[in-house]
């Protein structure tokens, strides 16, 4: 169903196909440490029964109706201090090219994708080091395609936002396609900060009011940045000064 891709440099040159399994990032990661793998290798299922999210969550999925893939990346070319622009181009790629459908589609930090305000997409990325250099990322992508039904409100999907269906397999070369070009502009080395920017650019709450979980407490704030190692600087209208956060450290709170 989901065949390897001529239209791109290295990522989905090689498509492994598993029709059901417990979680792609961790059959990528049994590839990787047989070492039968190349740089771009993608592990696509349609059913993923133990698919893991951020901060210890779930990822859950409706078999045959959307995404669920791991990439196995080798950027040994990123100084680990600055890792998080894996996260980023990841999620700056997912949002273009779900934004070639729906306008309203942001980031939300640190690589979570909306549109309309409702969740599209989770992204889990875990990292394995060679001394003082990467050895690989792991890249699991979960995209809600043409799943209708959610658990959540916050929940939606490219045909729910849509009201359209779509060919998984279509879709699943269109977003290598954008996952590729991302990739091959951060190997390039000269566009560092050209890919922070364009991350500010899109993310929720960068330079608009919205309101955190913060100690507690509801607050309106907006984000002022984002450090090169991925936290979060946001000014809250109770704080005197900008704070930074790490993952669970705050939370965002829907309108």
């Amino acid at each position: 169903m989901y065949n390897s891709t001529q239209d791109t440099l290295i990522i989905g040159k090689k498509v492994i196909y598993l029709p059901t399994c417990h979680s792609t990032n961790d059959i990528a990661a049994e590839i990787v440490h047989a070492g039968l793998f190349e740089e771009g290798t993608v592990v696509i299922t349609d059913n993923q029964v133990k698919g893991r999210g951020q901060r210890g969550t779930v990822w859950n999925a409706n078999a045959g109706e959307n995404l669920t893939f791991s990439v196995v990346l080798t950027p040994g070319f990123l100084p680990i201090p600055e890792q998080f622009l894996i996260s980023q181009v990841t999620a700056l790629a997912i949002r273009s090219y779900l934004g070639s459908y729906v306008a309203d589609t942001k980031v939300k930090w640190p690589n979570d994708i909306y549109m309309n305000n409702r969740k599209a997409v989770g992204v889990l990325i875990e990292n394995s080091l060679q001394g003082n250099r990467f050895a690989t990322s792991i890249v699991g992508i979960g995209v809600n395609i043409n799943q209708s039904v959610f658990e959540s409100d916050h929940a939606t999907s490219l045909a729910r936002e849509t009201d359209r269906r779509f060919s998984l397999a279509e879709e699943f070369r269109k977003l290598l396609k954008f996952l590729d070009a991302y990739y091959v502009r951060l190997r390039s080395g000269s566009q560092h900060d050209a890919i922070r920017a364009e991350y500010l650019n899109h993310l929720h709450g960068y330079r608009q009011e919205v309101r955190f979980l913060h100690k507690g407490n509801i607050t309106n704030g907006s984000v002022t940045n984002v450090t090169t190692l991925g936290k979060l600087r946001v000014r809250l209208a109770t704080e005197p000064e900008e704070l930074e956060f790490g993952l669970k450290e705050i939370e965002w709170v829907r309108d």
